[in-house]
């Protein structure tokens, strides 16, 4: 039976819960017919869902998102070829049959289907928490379903729970990226009427109205629709719930997790619960060894990833304070002498190797005003005008002057995309952003060139020769079900 199959009829939500605030306890599979009937067990299943987050960007998220960008790369393993899947990402070399993106497949189905039970058990239930419930599936699932249609266009639309396999063969077939588009934007819509507009102590970790109309603004980018995004984006900066903290580095202390700028972070604990992170070990050279990790990191597949480029080392001005917050550049390959950057935006001390409790900014307020910016240039450009306020207050944080000679609409995207690159850098942002700019196969192109005369030794001749968007369906998907066509940026024909 195929994957997807078993998991939209896999429905048991209890895998483990979101945040060191909501309840971790293991509990024991039960049938789901005795399970979904009080409002304890459904804060658990939704708990569930979230549950997800931690696996898709532990792992998928930041490959995907981040090192099929200009901002990060690999550094290359000679004794160790077994994590080609995310070089052949890096260098847009990959095949139906990459590991990472059917792990974010099927991660996201999962997750999916998770949603899609709660939804149809909490309909004929009462309790006090219903409407809070009902808002976070709807969340989730558009959440989710956002992140696969931007990867893989057009994909499969779940949005019922599946009870048996003909009806879970008779719904895997691909829906329009104009359908998947419409659930999301309903889906979000119903989120921002249920979700509360923040979380007390108890319930960090959670998403609120904030986290729902900042996905949706982003959709109405997405979809070019800037007129739209702007009233979502105005509500979040109207709502007095968000601020810029004045030291960027500080927004990733772990001692300051889920803090003000915070609108929505991928919870992770530290230690043996399996809610751990592990990005700084797999962030940092593959060989070295004790020198940045006390506890120590093993040589090969597991660490060496997303290492900054040349190009986002060179993307930095002078004097700009989130560069030594984000990567250092004191690392010397033993094997060849030469400075392998890496990414110190998720480090912290930890008792337990490979076991940290670094959470990930999925959405922040700079975020949300960089948004804005965009928006107000898109439909009404203004030389000093409130998105250029919006874009400098940024900058301003940063040690930044002013940006200059915004003369035309032109220049205010080339100053919003640097921005937008440099304050959200490795925050899994910079891939959809060019997709959404239109920028994907201008920008990559001159940077395989780039890659390949600073490496020649490493990368191929094939590496950046098609600049493809979109991700193939996984291959064991098309194998099983003839139905679910592949992408055509991967058919046989080219």
């Amino acid at each position: 039976m195929k994957k997807i199959i078993i998991l939209l009829l896999f429905t048991a939500l209890l895998s483990g819960c979101m945040d060191k605030f909501l309840k971790v306890e293991p509990i024991d599979f039960l049938d789901g017919n005795k399970f979904y009937q009080t409002e304890a067990q459904f804060d658990l299943a939704v708990n569930g869902a979230y549950s997800n987050l931690r696996s898709l960007y532990a792992g998928s998220m930041w490959s995907m998102g981040e090192m099929r960008s200009d901002n990060t790369t690999y550094q290359y393993n000679a004794d160790d070829r077994s994590g080609a899947d995310n070089e052949q990402i890096d260098e847009f070399r990959m095949n139906a049959t990459s590991g990472t993106s059917s792990d974010c497949w099927s991660t996201s189905y999962n997750a999916i289907a998770k949603c899609n039970t709660i939804l149809n058990r909490i309909s004929e239930k009462t309790f006090e928490k219903k409407d809070r419930f009902i808002g976070e599936a709807h969340f989730l699932r558009a959440f989710y379903y956002f992140n696969l249609v931007r990867f893989f266009g057009g994909v499969p639309l779940i949005t019922k729970e599946v009870s048996s396999s003909s009806e879970a063969f008779d719904l895997d077939v691909r829906a329009s990226v104009d359908d998947v588009y419409k659930l999301i934007i309903s889906d979000l819509e119903v989120a921002v009427k249920n979700l509360p507009v923040s979380c007390n102590a108890s319930e960090l970790g959670r998403a609120t109205q904030g986290a729902a109309n900042a996905v949706l603004a982003e959709v109405y980018m997405t979809l070019h629709q800037f007129d739209k995004a702007i009233p979502k984006l105005q509500s979040i900066i109207s709502s007095g719930k968000y601020i810029l903290l004045p030291d960027y580095a500080s927004v990733f202390d772990i001692n300051n997790e889920n803090n003000a700028e915070s609108i929505f972070e991928i919870q992770y604990i530290e230690g043996t619960s399996g809610q751990y992170s592990n990005f700084m070990y797999t962030f940092v050279p593959y060989n070295s060894g004790t020198e940045i990790i006390p506890n120590g990191v093993d040589a090969g597949t597991g660490s060496g990833w997303n290492i900054p480029t040349q190009d986002m080392l060179d993307a930095y001005e002078k004097g700009d304070l989130r560069k030594a917050a984000s990567l250092d550049t004191t690392f010397i390959d033993p094997n060849n002498e030469k400075m392998v950057p890496y990414i110190i935006k998720y480090s912290s001390t930890h008792a337990s190797r490979y076991e940290t409790g670094n959470n990930f900014p999925a959405i922040r307020y700079a975020d949300v005003l960089l948004m804005m910016a965009e928006c107000l240039n898109e439909t009404a450009y203004s030389a000093n005008g409130q998105a250029a306020t919006l874009i400098n207050q940024v900058r301003s944080r940063a040690g930044l002057q002013p940006s200059m000679n915004l003369s035309s609409q032109a220049d205010f995207r080339t100053a919003i995309a640097h921005e937008r690159q440099v304050e959200l850098a490795f925050e899994d942002h910079r891939w959809f952003d060019l997709l959404r700019t239109g920028k994907a196969k201008e920008v990559m192109a001159a940077h395989g060139e780039r890659e390949k005369s600073l490496k020649p030794e490493t990368v191929s001749s094939s590496s950046y020769s098609t600049i493809k968007l979109l991700y193939p369906i996984p291959s064991y998907q098309i194998q099983i079900n003839p139905k679910l066509k592949q992408n055509e940026e991967y058919t046989a024909n080219n």
